[in-house]
């Protein structure tokens, strides 16, 4: 009999509490929909959130977004968070080469060998020592060279002499910044093999972690030591590419002070950049720009109190001066959700500028394993998280392979359902929450009371 009790408690429990036992997750229930395309080729492809998706999400962590297929089942998904790209170019660069002979019975190519440099670095030239009468003829040991200042290198290409038929030999790379202390980076082979009809097949490029160095030294590991014609260095650069950068401007609404101005924002986007656009074309303004924060009311007043709480304190300015119009930038700042934000002046000004916000959206990564069309959907109050981890939906991909996933495109934003209303403010939020919390105790203790009624009336029903 105590099976039922407890089945009884536990529903009446979840009941107090207003947690729902299994809602109901559809594309209806959620405000706004988009509908994705893709190829159909790739099992994982990915989306760059629109700005509307961050517009009208009700969760300042998009718990409020999900994708969905044609027959409305919910699809693994991922947000992959925004990243910078390095770009990398290329160039070809001929470097100088300077032959290093040595006696045969030396140990060590060092040994009998002079370098000459100029005041800036660069090797002017290798030389032998002088040897007694009797030294036998020295024979090329390794090769020197010259590859420049301040440039990064990944490989080099070596050249034989015109003429040269089929050659083999394994190389070792070594790299200094002084000619003194070297550093073995790469050993490889190279070969050069030349049909009948007078088709070259080579293998002439060694290629290491790109690196930065001024002298390189090549060494014959294997093979008869040969005078190539050219050895080319491959100078590669990497430029920063810095994340897709969604911007939107805010106009002011009066503030809670006299002086300040409010732009109201959505939760979800997370700032990262903001500045003030004026149109006025000569003005100076230092301000503070921040949000503010709602206190809850003292004990016997109903009013709520808020306090204002600065993000960025700088100058924003715009005017002409020297033939061109200077215009304060945008200021960078740690990635920050508000639902709004307040200008306050710290000089006396009756300009109302314009709210910029810039933020880099993220990546919707999901499994497409389901029926096209597919949906993304978003606001909805109520819903829990749904995101996976990327490494769930995307196993075994490298960060190279989800950056070139296939594209999804999507369609025009369409309103399917009421949107809900805006979230209560923080004091009220705590006042609502206060009385919940007593109405779950006392329902709780009301409960406990009936069922301990319950079973005792059992007990004495089981004496009789």
């Amino acid at each position: 009999m105590r099976q039922p009790f407890a089945r009884m408690a536990a529903t009446a429990a979840l009941a107090l509490a207003g947690l729902p036992a299994g809602a109901a997750d559809t594309p209806a229930h959620y405000a706004y929909q988009q509908e994705l395309a893709v190829s159909g080729r790739e099992a994982v492809v990915q989306y760059r959130l629109p700005r509307n998706v961050y517009l009208h999400a009700l969760s300042a962590e998009l718990h409020d977004v999900r994708v969905f297929d044609a027959s409305g089942t919910p699809l693994p998904f991922a947000l992959r968070a925004p990243v910078d790209v390095a770009q990398a170019s290329r160039q070809a660069i001929s470097v100088r080469m300077f032959p290093v002979f040595s006696q045969p019975d030396e140990e060590g190519i060092d040994a009998g060998v002079e370098i000459r440099r100029s005041r800036d670095g660069t090797v002017i030239s290798v030389e032998a020592r002088a040897a007694g009468a009797q030294a036998a003829v020295p024979v090329l040991s390794a090769l020197v060279l010259d590859m420049g200042a301040g440039r990064t290198f990944d490989a080099l290409q070596f050249s034989l002499p015109s003429g040269s038929g089929r050659y083999q030999a394994r190389l070792g790379i070594e790299t200094s910044d002084d000619l003194q202390q070297w550093h073995g980076i790469a050993e490889s082979q190279v070969s050069w093999m030349v049909s009948g009809d007078g088709q070259a097949l080579a293998s002439d490029r060694i290629a290491f972690e790109p690196r930065q160095f001024r002298y390189a030294r090549i060494r014959w590991l294997s093979g008869k030591p040969m005078q190539f014609a050219g050895i080319r260095g491959e100078a590669v650069r990497f430029d920063e590419m810095p994340a897709p950068l969604e911007t939107m401007l805010v106009q002011p609404v009066p503030g809670k002070a006299a002086t300040d101005l409010m732009y109201p924002s959505a939760i979800a986007i997370p700032v990262q950049r903001i500045g003030l656009q004026f149109a006025e074309r000569s003005i100076s303004l230092p301000a503070e720009l921040g949000s503010y924060r709602e206190l809850p009311a003292l004990r016997g007043s109903r009013r709520t109190t808020w306090q204002f709480e600065p993000v960025v304190s700088a100058t924003f300015y715009r005017f002409g001066q020297g033939g061109r119009e200077r215009v304060s930038g945008d200021v960078p700042i740690p990635p920050r959700h508000s639902a709004h934000w307040v200008l306050r002046p710290l000089a006396a000004s009756g300009s109302q500028p314009a709210l910029r916000l810039g933020w880099s959206p993220a990546t919707l990564v999901f499994l497409a394993n389901g029926r096209a069309p597919y949906t993304l959907a978003y606001g909805r109050r109520d819903a829990r998280p749904g995101a996976w981890s990327i490494e769930q939906v995307a196993p075994g991909l490298t960060q190279a392979e989800l950056g070139n996933l296939e594209r999804a495109t999507g369609s025009a934003e369409r309103i399917v359902a009421k949107p809900a209303a805006p979230a209560p403010g923080a004091a009220v939020q705590a006042a609502e929450s206060a009385a919940t919390r007593k109405g779950i105790l006392w329902g709780t203790l009301a409960l406990g009371l009936c069922v301990l009624a319950a079973m005792a009336w059992q007990l004495v029903r089981q004496l009789k």
